[in-house]
């Protein structure tokens, strides 16, 4: 069965574009034609509306207990790529997909290693930057797919997808015409996966910093 994963995220998605755009045309009313604003908008540094980034990064998942016996998972690496569009200077909505591969243990003798691919969308407040610095919050929702590499599990591990709620922060840093670099942090919130081994529905906390390129456009 073939999967549209970002179709689950499209009407918080939407929502808080309506929200977004609600707020821009209460706070910002039009202006009579021939009257110039008291303060014309000072040119971004960082280019248009839309960006694109890449970003590598480390999960660290939170060890924990379930059923009185230790439960952990490896720091790794992950790979990431996304879209973000800005609706105003203070509000923006993003798309992220993010891939790793970690490896859960359960007790002594479980363990999985599994393909995990995430997907989010957020909403992002940005503060207006006419220098070489902007900063920014967000905070949103989505989930993981988390396939079993079968050479790497016990046998009987199953698929399963987890949602999740994030919230980080970051700086952007212009460092060329069109081009910054992203320094951020996201925190996860999430239940974690047991492959149909052994029955849990515990919660759980991830830290992601990352680096990333973007490119604005």
């Amino acid at each position: 069965m073939r999967h549209r994963p970002f179709r689950f995220l499209l009407l918080p998605l939407l929502c808080a574009l309506a929200l977004a755009a609600g707020a821009a045309a209460q706070t910002n009313p039009p202006i009579a034609p021939n009257i110039p604003p008291a303060n014309p908008p000072v040119p971004s540094p960082y280019g248009g509306n839309w960006e694109v980034f890449i970003a590598g990064g480390m999960q660290f998942a939170k060890a924990t207990t379930a059923n009185s016996q230790p439960l952990s998972t490896t720091n790794v690496v992950s790979g990431q790529f996304g879209i973000r569009y800005h609706i105003n200077d203070y509000n923006a909505i993003e798309l992220r997909y993010t891939f790793a591969q970690p490896r859960q243990t359960y007790g002594s003798n479980l363990f999985v290693q599994a393909r995990a691919n995430e997907y989010t969308a957020a909403y992002v407040w940005t503060y207006p930057a006419s220098g070489f610095i902007r900063p920014f919050v967000l905070g949103g929702l989505g989930f993981t797919d988390y396939t079993p590499m079968a050479s790497q599990s016990v046998p009987g591990s199953v698929p399963e997808r987890k949602w999740l709620l994030e919230y980080g922060g970051g700086l952007d840093l212009a460092v060329a015409k069109q081009w910054s670099i992203r320094l951020e942090y996201r925190g996860l919130f999430y239940r974690i996966p047991d492959f149909g081994l052994i029955g849990i529905a515990q919660l759980n906390h991830m830290a992601e910093p990352d680096i990333a390129l973007v490119y604005h456009f």
